[in-house]
């Protein structure tokens, strides 16, 4: 009897033992990152310097040659230059050894890394605008002033020739309208025409615009009117009678109006004759939302119908920073990254020369597929540049940064590495799960061991 509780007692602590101990190689095996073809990036240090011991784990270490402006700019050289890429479960990186870029003064210098991280299919400037945060990404870094690369650059232009969007930006607040926004571009026949209705003993018209300058851009409407610093508009209208009054009066920023503010109010035109006349629009007067209101208001003791031959707007506002025509669009879609350079040695070349490194959260690339080809192209500025440009580039286009076809970028696999699933909290196994629980032993045990597979890069 005393044998049997023993054997028992011993098969008790057996089953107890090997229960923890399933148990703990769970715990273990879920702080492992699991990864399908490559392992995660270990022991990075962003810091600007290429460190092939740091970078053991890339997934692509990438050779690219550049004929690069080596006449005027002693003592760049052509020559091959190296891109590192890869990945751990929460970052993406970048590695650039311009072996090329020889001169570490950083004036002017800039980088661009552009991608598309979803396998998107872009074909025109207008399709990259609408992807991205969306499957294609951006990242345009100042290295000079060690900020994201500026959207303008400081000098302005005047652009005319802007309209009313839309019958919805305007309304009859007195009187009876004929014709519809169009009219007001231009033409000199049908006129757009109002005509009075009677007010308390009074012949009023009252036309009250609201327009949208965001309708104006086709890309980056709201940056484009941000940078909106002057808004003129020019007027060309008569009526058919002369009138006792006749004014344009702004609207504050607020949604509000005061007729009788004369920083806000414009006399214009009572008479029979068409009269052109132009006015300065304050920015400051845009509502949040870039709303540009006003209201023309006519007064007269008798009836009258006034007519707009066109009103139209010119505007000022801050040049894109194309950077002598090698961008299209200067515009980072990232903003939350790391960035880090260096002037030194690395194992590629033992002459001092530009090295990049940059951290890109996952968070940042919205629709990351690392099981899917990453498309990707590199590019910037400093004193290394192609011959008479003011750009260097790796992508499959090399005649500017374009970003705007999918066959412009070049294409790796990074074979993924994924997040693991979160450990279950206060398992309970129940005593006939006990046969589970010796092959899960096996298999947490087996899972220990990392696999990796090397690539030839």
């Amino acid at each position: 009897m005393v044998k049997q509780k023993f054997k028992n007692l011993t098969l008790l602590f057996s089953i107890a033992f090997l229960m923890c101990f399933s148990i703990f190689s769970v715990n273990i095996t879920a702080q492992v990152p699991k990864t399908s073809g490559s392992a995660p990036m270990e022991n990075i240090v962003v810091d600007g310097v290429i460190n092939e011991a740091e970078w053991a784990d890339r997934d692509w270490k990438v050779k690219f040659h550049l004929d690069i402006d080596d006449v005027f700019n002693p003592p760049d050289k052509d020559g091959y230059n190296y891109m590192y890429l890869g990945e751990d479960v929460s970052n993406f990186y970048v590695g650039l050894d311009l072996a090329s870029d020889q001169t570490g003064d950083p004036t002017d210098e800039w980088v661009g890394v552009w991608l598309n991280v979803n396998n998107r299919s872009i074909d025109s400037h207008a399709d990259w605008i609408s992807l991205l945060n969306n499957g294609t990404e951006s990242l345009l870094h100042d290295i000079e002033n060690d900020k994201v690369f500026p959207f303008f650059r400081n000098q302005s232009g005047l652009y005319g020739g802007y309209d009313i969007n839309n019958d919805g930006e305007y309304n009859a607040f007195y009187g009876t309208t004929q014709g519809n926004y169009t009219l007001f571009d231009w033409d000199p026949v049908p006129y757009f025409n109002i005509t009075s209705e009677l007010n308390a003993g009074n012949n009023l018209t009252r036309l009250d615009f609201s327009v949208d300058i965001k309708e104006w851009f086709s890309s980056f409407p709201e940056i484009y009117a941000a940078a909106v610093n002057e808004i003129k508009f020019e007027l060309k209208s008569r009526s058919d009678t002369t009138l006792t009054d006749n004014k344009l009066v702004f609207w504050y920023n607020n949604g509000t109006m005061n007729s009788n503010d004369p920083l806000q109010t414009r006399t214009i035109n009572t008479g029979a004759s068409f009269l052109v006349e132009s006015f300065e629009y304050g920015p400051a007067n845009l509502s949040s939302e870039y709303i540009m209101k006003f209201s023309i208001l006519g007064d007269n003791n008798a009836p009258f119908t006034t007519q707009f031959e066109y009103l139209e707007f010119t505007i000022r506002y801050n040049h894109t920073n194309t950077h002598g025509g090698a961008l299209m669009s200067a515009y980072s879609s990232i903003s939350n990254y790391n960035i880090e350079w260096s002037f030194g040695t690395s194992a590629n070349n033992a002459s001092d020369h530009r090295m990049i490194e940059i951290s890109i959260p996952k968070s940042e690339l919205e629709h990351y597929n690392a099981s899917e080809e990453i498309g990707i192209i590199v590019g910037g500025y400093g004193t290394m540049s192609f011959p008479n440009e003011v750009f260097w580039v790796f992508g499959e286009f090399n005649g500017s940064i374009r970003p705007n076809r999918d066959q412009y970028y070049k294409y790796y696999n990074m074979f993924g590495c994924i997040a693991p699933p979160l450990p279950p909290q206060n398992p309970v196994i129940p005593g006939y799960y006990i046969p589970i629980v010796i092959a899960l032993v096996t298999v947490s045990t087996i899972s220990l061991i990392r696999k990796r597979k090397y690539k030839l890069k």
